[in-house]
């Protein structure tokens, strides 16, 4: 159950929070944005089980200075906890002793409404990881397709945000929708029979990624086309990897024309599936053996505070 609270309500509940015959397992997603609040709160806190959310390589694109500090800040996090998880399995790279946990969606198959549909969807969060000179040179391209982009750029990215002016300005047949709420989901999925996932291959702000939108597509029924990205690669059974745009559009064609499926084989992946995977890797710690004498059980109700400002588990 997820409660709003003041910082001082929050602060009272996590010094009044007890183990009873449970063990509390606090689960840190906050990226490296609040290191002395972490330290803080595991002095007060009941006894229990600490998680660290590896969801990316968290220390982005600083330099210099800033990296440094990212790079001290994430140290902390890792002295403070008892396990770290990761989404990408390439984040093994980073983290060695981390255990994989992954991405998943809420959503389950969907009834399509695709009566004259020809539409491509680009769903996303627009920022450096987009490639929009593929984009570009895909919809000059396919000049017959109709690419049709929902998502958002972050605040004051002035840059990104001329980008996503320029392309659909320059291109009768890219359509930009603007931002949705994550409650929009099931209404413009269900709209459409493909998605394309236009991330910059061969970059260090895809390396680490574990996208929630090939979840969202895949679990609602949807083709996924992707450029060539690890994680793209690593769910290679369910995703079309292209690398190039003359290839994309041969791929495109061939899903919108139904020569070319992969859905058959996939079976939803799930949050309830993930919260069963972290209480095997909790009850697996010493730590919970230690807590717990010689029954190993695990409360996975998150007792820990989650950010709603990094870039946590969002749609990447």
């Amino acid at each position: 159950m997820r409660t709003e609270m003041s910082l001082p309500q929050f602060l009272r509940f996590m010094a009044r929070f007890r183990r009873d015959e449970k063990i509390n397992i606090y689960f840190n997603s906050t990226n490296t944005y609040f290191p002395g609040m972490t330290i803080f709160l595991r002095a007060i806190a009941a006894a229990g089980v600490w998680c660290l959310d590896m969801h990316d390589d968290l220390r982005y694109h600083n330099a210099g200075i800033r990296r440094l500090r990212e790079e001290g800040i994430i140290r902390i996090l890792r002295a403070c906890s008892d396990v770290i998880v990761h989404a990408a399995p390439t984040l093994t790279e980073l983290f060695p002793r981390s255990r994989h946990l992954g991405n998943a969606s809420h959503l389950r198959k969907l009834a399509h409404d695709l009566k004259g549909s020809t539409g491509i969807l680009i769903i996303a969060s627009f920022d450096e990881r987009f490639d929009f000179d593929f984009v570009s040179r895909l919809a000059g391209y396919c000049p017959g397709m109709q690419f049709h982009l929902h998502g958002w750029t972050r605040p004051n990215d002035d840059m990104t945000a001329q980008q996503l002016r320029t392309l659909h300005e320059s291109y009768t047949n890219v359509h930009y929708h603007g931002p949705y709420a994550t409650e929009d989901l099931p209404e413009i999925l269900g709209s459409y029979r493909v998605s394309f996932a236009p991330y910059l291959s061969d970059s260090p702000m895809t390396r680490y990624i574990d996208p929630l939108r090939y979840y969202h597509c895949l679990n609602a029924g949807l083709e996924v086309v992707s450029t060539n990205i690890p994680q793209a690669n690593y769910m290679r059974q369910w995703i079309h990897v292209v690398h190039d745009v003359k290839q994309c559009a041969e791929t495109l064609a061939a899903v919108q024309a139904g020569r070319l499926e992969k859905q058959s084989g996939y079976v939803p992946i799930t949050w309830e599936q993930r919260v069963d995977r972290l209480v095997d890797i909790v009850s697996a710690l010493p730590r919970t053996a230690s807590l717990s004498g010689t029954h190993p059980e695990a409360d996975a109700a998150e007792t820990a505070y989650s950010s709603s400002i990094g870039r946590g588990r969002s749609f990447e």
